[in-house]
């Protein structure tokens, strides 16, 4: 008899840890599902070039497509360079790489753009699926808790 009560506290007390665990990492996973599925912005990303056909790196690559604004900050102005991407026209960009390319023109260049993390993930049925990860987990502190419970009442 004393055998088993040892067994059972050693069962509720692995259900009660895992349950306290599992509590505190909720927030943990929330946050790296939310990363997954977030596509992040850049507000404000400023260029120079004092020659025709200057190329830079933007701070960030992989960019969704068409999200790009260029403005023309030099002297103050914000009037729009362009706000379509056309190659061989104002500027170039590869999306992909986050290369910026301005063409026959010099001036301070204020971007913005929006762009995905290398945590995104890229398919819409991965990010459905992420999104029930915090409901299986849920379930299963559910699971584990209502066992350590039905082995107390069971004991009685």
């Amino acid at each position: 008899m004393k055998k088993r009560k040892a067994q059972i506290a050693g069962v509720m007390l692995g259900g009660i840890i895992a349950v306290i665990i599992g509590v505190a990492l909720i927030p943990v996973f929330t946050s790296l599902i939310d990363d997954a599925q977030t596509i992040k912005s850049v507000l404000l990303e400023q260029k120079t070039n004092t020659a025709f056909n200057t190329t830079f790196n933007l701070d960030k690559d992989d960019l969704v497509g068409g999200s790009i604004v260029v403005l023309n900050s030099t002297g103050g102005s914000s009037s729009s360079v362009v706000d379509t991407l056309r190659d061989n026209s104002e500027f170039v960009l590869n999306e992909k790489t986050g290369v910026f390319k301005v063409v026959n023109r010099t001036g301070t260049w204020n971007l913005s753009y929006n762009y995905e993390p290398t945590t995104y993930l890229d398919t819409s049925t991965g990010r459905t699926i992420v999104k029930q990860i915090t409901l299986m987990y849920a379930v299963a502190l559910i699971v584990i808790t209502l066992g350590s419970v039905g082995i107390v009442l069971a004991k009685k």
